[in-house]
């Protein structure tokens, strides 16, 4: 770059001190709310899936066209033994996921969505704020996380309610557990959750999870499994994370709702810049004219403009990037926390990067148009 272009394009941007500041908050806000749009998203995907992916398993078997994990259907409970013979699993237990109505101590009904759990703890709570997983295996004794016991109506370790009219205790207490559901997780033994799943039977359960022998690929264990267990679908712990996302994703609505918001962000802080830009450079029309007057080239002017556009739009990526780990930072407590991963970031700056090129295309075809000799009318 021209060491001209950016002390002159410094200057410019500075010439109207209140301009340059209302456009870098209005550029770092619009940045703010595609980061938080997608930040959310990201939150919800993990949230969505956290269950799947936390339980340390390999392979998933459940009945046919089961959307989600939360719409788990009875499957026979010997189809634990069927999975365990086929070659390459290495161990299998059992899943069940439905919905029951829980008490508050007040009164007061929800729905919340039971998980029990076998011998294995596969799927359990993987983090404890109180109390034991083992407790689980207690009669009439639940896990339940800290996020949801305002709307349980229980705290503490041995605090009771009531659980489809049948007594709870709770012996342990799970710590961002989330779900994105209004309806709070439950932990359980499978024997407990039988007790209160009226419509399982003692020898039911909703899936199969299976871990395969070191060395196996889950792709060959799972098509084995297919093969060798009639009436059932078989999905690796990937394609049945992947799946419930979709599901609720795209059939729902909720992600692309959450993914077109984030776009309409970045577009308004594209609008914004670019604004701002073509303003800045009508106001120093005949400072260019000058420029070309005195031979500077127009690469050099357009270096400038470039130079605004990205000096305009890092300041803001930065206050908004700023803007956002607060925002993460207060809603790490929430149901659905703001998160983000290294390739999120970065492909969210690229984007904004080149929302700043384009937006200095305005300003710059002005400049293409300016004749050097309006300098002396």
């Amino acid at each position: 770059m021209n060491s001209v272009a950016f002390p002159v394009s410094t200057q410019m941007l500075f010439h109207n001190r209140l301009r340059f500041f209302m456009t870098v908050i209005g550029i770092a806000i619009a940045f703010f709310l595609a980061a938080a749009q997608i930040g959310l998203l990201i939150g919800w995907i993990n949230t969505n899936s956290a269950i799947i992916n936390h339980a340390g398993v390999d392979i998933w078997v459940m009945p046919k066209e089961t959307r989600a994990l939360d719409f788990g259907n009875p499957l026979p409970r010997n189809r634990i033994q069927q999975v365990s013979s086929v070659k390459g699993v290495n161990w299998a237990e059992g899943l069940i996921v439905t919905w029951v109505t829980w008490q508050h101590p007040q009164g007061k009904r929800i729905t919340v969505e039971l998980i029990g759990i076998d011998e294995g703890h596969a799927g359990i709570p993987w983090n404890m704020k109180s109390g034991s997983v083992d407790s689980i295996h207690l009669p009439d004794t639940v896990i339940v996380d800290e996020l949801s016991s305002d709307a349980l109506g229980v705290s503490n370790i041995n605090d009771k309610a009531e659980m489809e009219e049948k007594r709870v205790i709770v012996g342990g207490i799970s710590k961002d557990v989330r779900t994105f559901t209004a309806s709070p997780f439950v932990f359980t033994s499978i024997k407990n959750a039988l007790h209160y799943a009226r419509l399982y039977r003692d020898d039911e359960i909703s899936y199969v999870l299976a871990r395969i022998d070191p060395g196996s690929d889950p792709f060959d264990v799972r098509d084995l499994i297919a093969k060798e267990v009639a009436n059932v679908e078989v999905l690796t712990t990937k394609e049945f994370a992947e799946r419930s996302v979709k599901y609720w994703m795209l059939e729902t609505g909720v992600g692309i709702t959450v993914i077109i918001t984030a776009l309409l962000g970045l577009l308004v802080g594209a609008v914004i810049m670019s604004q701002t830009l073509f303003a800045i450079t009508q106001d120093h029309i005949g400072n260019y004219a000058t420029l070309l007057a005195l031979g500077f080239h127009q690469k050099t002017l357009r270096q400038i403009v470039l130079t605004q556009s990205l000096v305009l739009g890092g300041l803001g990526m930065i206050i908004g990037s700023v803007l956002f780990l607060i925002a993460s930072s207060i809603s790490a407590r929430s149901p659905i926390p703001l998160e983000t991963t290294a390739l999120a970031s970065s492909s969210l700056v690229t984007f904004s990067i080149f929302c700043c090129i384009a937006a200095s295309w305005f300003s710059i075809r002005a400049i293409f148009k300016l004749d050097p000799v309006s300098v002396f009318h």
